[in-house]
């Protein structure tokens, strides 16, 4: 396969191709998790990947393009309700995932994300623990606390701080329970013994998982870590084991031995898909992605596809990742939003058919 196939076959299994999702739950799946550190970029990857945002955000590369995928890829009447698969239906899981990042998760496949994330230990070293402010000993006593505490019903981070405290007599954890970002509460959601729970009013809170869904039986750690290697290559390969490794912060070790085990085959240099994997040829296509898409987030670790001008203009400080134009799969500008339209600054001059791909009255700075 060469880049442009390898590119184009990404995008059709980021169901931003000719087909979409059938739900949020299946998106999600899909795609390894919807990136949840902004909610307003959550929802607009899960609408883009079931045709909520055809009309808006894609097109063929063809005049008048955009109607006619509309009504062709998407569902008129669908709506990406985030808010009710993760708090009525219970089908999706919040809770912090690959690269210690939060991220919205298939409820039926956190035991298997669980298993792998488990195995990480960059949590239990002396440098990071004294950078957060808690020693190994304290953080043991919060893990223990933990489960006795928390349940299906939903406490405020102040409530889980208070109640931890409570069991644990370490009134000097309330500052590193309560700071903000929630980097002491990351090695509970990776055990599996908490998640987010239902926002009251501006406050998040959280609940205990197996609570939450139901108990679930443990998972052996390899088998967890094959299922979500198939899965990775599927949607972001041809990859090696170094950069699925580095996509979900695995410990390459482990990632190598997975590869090792799976029925992969290899493609031109570029790493391997499943045995077996679709190889769709996949469509001509113009993307307006939000901030934080899935895609762009792989192809940054993956392949080199911004086709020219600064990687800092897409991957900036304290990890924010820009809203992108995005041309047959590969990153030919960013974009914002300005009085309510779309102004693309694109890092070369644009051919005809994409100006006329984007949507009627965006801006093209």
């Amino acid at each position: 396969m060469k880049l442009d196939e390898i590119l184009r076959r990404r995008i059709e299994r980021h169901f931003l191709g000719g087909e979409r999702g059938v739900d949020v739950v299946e998106v999600a799946g899909r795609i390894g998790g919807l990136h949840a550190q902004v909610a307003s970029s959550a929802q607009a990857a899960a609408d883009l990947r079931l045709g909520m945002a055809t009309d808006q955000a894609t097109a063929d590369l063809q005049p008048g393009a955009v109607a006619d995928q509309a009504a062709a890829g998407g569902r008129p009447g669908a709506v990406a309700d985030l808010e009710r698969a993760l708090w009525s239906d219970r089908t999706l899981v919040r809770t912090w995932a690959a690269r210690g990042t939060l991220h919205l998760l298939p409820a039926a496949d956190l035991p298997f994300w669980v298993a792998a994330m488990s195995t990480r230990t960059r949590e239990t070293t002396g440098s990071w623990l004294r950078y957060h402010g808690v020693t190994a000993a304290q953080m043991a006593d919060i893990i223990a606390a933990v489960p006795d505490v928390l349940g299906d019903v939903p406490m405020t981070r102040e409530e889980l701080a208070d109640a931890v405290i409570a069991a644990t007599r370490h009134e000097e954890l309330r500052g590193p329970l309560t700071q903000g970002f929630g980097a002491i509460l990351k090695p509970l959601a990776f055990r599996g013994l908490l998640c987010s729970g239902p926002p009251r009013g501006r406050n998040v809170t959280f609940v205990a998982p197996r609570a939450w869904f139901g108990d679930w039986e443990a998972v052996e750690t390899e088998a967890a870590i094959d299922r979500l290697a198939l899965a990775y290559l599927d949607a972001y390969g041809p990859a090696d084991f170094a950069e699925f490794a580095r996509w979900f912060d695995l410990k390459p070790a482990l990632a190598r031995k997975s590869f090792a085990r799976l029925e992969l085959e290899p493609v031109d240099g570029h790493g391997f898909l499943p045995a077996g994997a679709e190889r769709p040829v996949g469509r001509d296509s113009v993307l307006l992605l939000p901030a934080f898409d899935p895609y762009v987030v792989g192809a940054l670790r993956l392949l080199d596809v911004i086709s020219s001008g600064p990687r800092s203009a897409v991957s900036r400080p304290q990890g924010w990742i820009s809203p992108t134009l995005v041309v047959n799969g590969r990153i030919e500008g960013v974009w914002e939003e300005k009085n309510g339209a779309p102004a693309v600054t694109p890092f070369r001059t644009l051919p005809a058919a994409v100006r006329r791909a984007l949507p009627r009255e965006a801006a093209i700075i």
